[in-house]
């Protein structure tokens, strides 16, 4: 009987000791809800420069194998021609595009 209460006596005590470092200490609760929600914008963050990385994967696939998409793209951003087109540049400002 003796043994009984001292047992539950300790485990009283480290059940308390237990819950003050849970509760009460930085390293307790507080700090690991911080953690995760730290952790929850870094996935966020992640998820979101996958996306661009295979946005990027794709585009990079293209230009390496499709030639039509690589004309297409020297054609708008470089402003080149094909051998037979023709240039207007209009006179008035407003139908002008921007470079």
């Amino acid at each position: 009987m003796k043994w009984t209460k001292l047992l539950f006596f300790f485990l009283l005590l480290l059940n308390g000791f237990l819950a003050w470092k849970l509760l009460g200490q930085d390293l307790g609760w507080k700090s690991y809800v911080e953690l995760r929600d730290r952790r929850d914008v870094l996935v966020e963050q992640i998820a979101a420069v996958d996306e661009v990385n295979l946005d990027l994967s794709r585009e990079i696939r293209r230009l390496t194998t499709d030639h039509d998409y690589v004309a297409s793209v020297i054609r708008v951003e470089m402003h080149y021609l094909r051998p037979d087109e023709i240039l207007y540049i209009p006179q008035n400002d407003t139908f002008r595009r921007l470079p």
